[in-house]
């Protein structure tokens, strides 16, 4: 077993991310204690030569204003081929291309060492790729 700063070696590793806490407040009073700010450092484009971009379009959540993307932490229904959005909630159904979807033969997205997927779109002309990063100043 690994410890707990391999683990998180491991997943900073697999998906260039490290936060400056592993572990969130789970109330207001202990987010108020916290002597460091919550912040996350991210690696844009870091390579992953276990996983090549997958060459498919992301399904997408059908809410208009959430269009969050299928992901790991979703919920699943494999019997009804539908899927629920973790961040609004909507249930989903998977597109037909994901017709023969089961607990055995899941997509990457749904697998969970595979947190972060690069997609290649299609459609479209290419355009330059847009980063946003957003900062929020902790209340004092």
């Amino acid at each position: 077993m690994a410890t707990y700063l391999e683990f998180i070696q491991q997943n900073e590793e697999r998906d260039g991310v490290r936060f400056s806490w592993n572990v969130w407040p789970s109330s207001r009073l202990e987010a108020t204690r916290m002597v460091v700010p919550l912040a996350c450092l991210l690696t844009p484009l870091k390579e992953r030569p276990d996983l090549p971009p997958v060459q498919y379009e992301p399904v997408l959540c059908s809410r208009p204003t959430c269009k969050a993307i299928l992901n790991p932490l979703c919920q699943v229904d494999y019997r009804a081929k539908l899927w629920a959005c973790n961040f609004c909630f909507q249930r989903n159904q998977f597109p037909p291309a994901y017709a023969g979807i089961s607990e055995v033969n899941q997509p990457a997205e749904l697998m969970p060492q595979f947190s972060t997927i690069e997609y290649v779109i299609q459609r479209g002309a290419p355009s330059p790729l847009i980063f946003l990063f957003t900062w929020a100043k902790a209340s004092s």
